[in-house]
């Protein structure tokens, strides 16, 4: 009984399958874009004055919402995540509903 047990959690196989498909080089230049285009975003989000950033961007991590009430913020979640297009994922930070907003993949 020689195969890889895929019934349990092997999370080294996935990363070696990673590293073995991108490499070193080709990993780092996956994460920078990604960064980067957590970045052009948060950059749109900030043009836009009914809109403002909720924290600081992290890698690929962008945190904004409307300026206005939590149900206006809620609903627009609806919106985005009801059409499929997108998938974003609340948080409420200082008692504020925040839309996350995760460029990677």
């Amino acid at each position: 009984h020689w195969q890889i047990p895929l019934g349990r959690r092997f999370r080294s196989l996935k990363m070696w399958f990673v590293f073995r498909m991108y490499g070193l080089k080709g990993l780092q230049a996956y994460i920078r874009k990604h960064v980067g285009l957590a970045k052009e975003f948060e950059s749109l989000v900030q043009a836009d004055q009914r809109f403002e950033i909720s924290a600081e961007v992290v890698l690929g991590l962008v945190c904004f919402r409307l300026k206005g009430s939590n149900d206006l913020n809620e609903t627009l979640l609806k919106r985005i995540n009801n059409a499929r297009k997108i998938h974003l994922v609340p948080c409420q930070l200082a008692g504020k509903f925040v839309l996350r907003f995760a460029v990677c993949a």
